[in-house]
């Protein structure tokens, strides 16, 4: 059985960290970064595909984390099911980038041929 909290040492200090603390750090991180892969590129290009779907692959792999961990918990409260909930939405729309920008892909490789 794994303890409910874990010690991280900074300098001196340490801080106690829960696993739904580790899951929301994580999940918020993603948020953050996965747009960044997109920015550079232009709407309509292969390469904005290709960012695309990294984008997705990001907050897909982030949100299956955080909703594995949540589904874990036996007793959840608002907060629990509200981090669920949008996890869950996000790795809908994180597979569905991912889906989509890999079917435009495949159509303009055949209208390259």
């Amino acid at each position: 059985m794994r303890p409910a909290f874990t010690m991280v040492a900074l300098g001196k200090k340490s801080v106690i960290t829960s696993g739904r603390t580790r899951r929301v750090i994580v999940y918020t991180a993603s948020l953050i970064i996965a747009p960044l892969p997109v920015m550079p590129y232009v709407k309509g290009t292969r390469e904005y595909a290709f960012a695309l779907v990294a984008c997705g692959v990001i907050l897909s792999l982030s949100s299956l984390y955080v909703a594995r961990g949540e589904l874990k918990l036996k007793a959840r409260g608002l907060l629990g099911m509200k981090l669920l909930a949008a996890s869950l939405i996000t790795l809908l729309f994180g597979m569905s980038l991912v889906v989509g920008s890999l079917i435009y892909l495949s159509q303009s490789q055949s209208l390259l041929d």
